[in-house]
C-alpha cells in the first residue's frame, strides 16, 4: 500500500477518502495480508503532523501497524535499487520515475508481494515491467 492510499483513508477532504476507507474495511474483515514499507510511514507521520497533533499523528501510525506488515530495506536493497533506476534511466532519459515509488515496487518484488495498491495513476512508469508486481489502482478496484 503507497502513501496516497493511507492519505486517501485518513484525509477526510480527498476525494478517494471513501473508496480508501471501504477498501481497507473490506480487506481487513477478509484479513488479507497487507504490506506497506517503513519509509511510506515516515511519509505518512509527515504529511499527518502537518494538520495534526502529535498524539493523533501517533495513535494514526500505531493503527497502521497494528493492522499492516512493515516491510524494511537495508543498504544492499539501496545499492540494487539506485543502480536498477540509474540503467532504467539510460535506457529512456525522458522517465520521470519518483524514487519513493520505486522503492516501494522493489521492496514489493524482494518480499514477494503480489500487488500493489496505489492512488498514483502514473506510479513507476516502465520499472514496474522489471519486477513483475501488479499495480493495483484504488479507482479501478471493485470492492463488491
Amino acid at each position: 500500500m503507497d502513501t496516497n492510499f493511507f492519505l486517501d483513508i485518513f484525509d477526510i477532504s480527498r476525494k478517494r477518502h471513501l473508496k480508501a476507507k471501504e477498501a481497507l474495511e473490506k480487506f481487513l474483515a477478509n484479513d488479507t495480508q497487507l504490506y506497506t514499507s517503513s519509509d511510506i510511514i515516515s511519509t505518512i507521520s509527515y504529511f499527518l503532523q502537518k494538520r495534526l497533533d502529535i498524539q493523533t499523528t501517533v495513535a494514526t501510525i500505531d493503527y497502521i501497524v497494528q493492522k499492516v506488515s512493515i516491510l524494511v530495506a537495508n543498504n544492499q536493497d539501496f545499492i540494487i535499487l539506485n543502480k536498477s533506476i540509474l540503467e532504467l534511466l539510460k535506457t529512456d532519459t525522458t522517465l520521470n520515475l519518483d524514487y519513493e515509488d520505486c522503492m516501494q515496487l522493489f521492496l514489493a518484488h524482494k518480499y514477494s508481494v503480489e500487488q500493489l495498491l496505489t492512488s498514483d495513476t502514473k506510479f513507476c512508469q516502465k520499472a514496474i515491467e522489471k519486477y513483475g508486481v501488479k499495480i493495483v489502482e484504488l479507482d479501478t478496484l471493485w470492492l463488491d
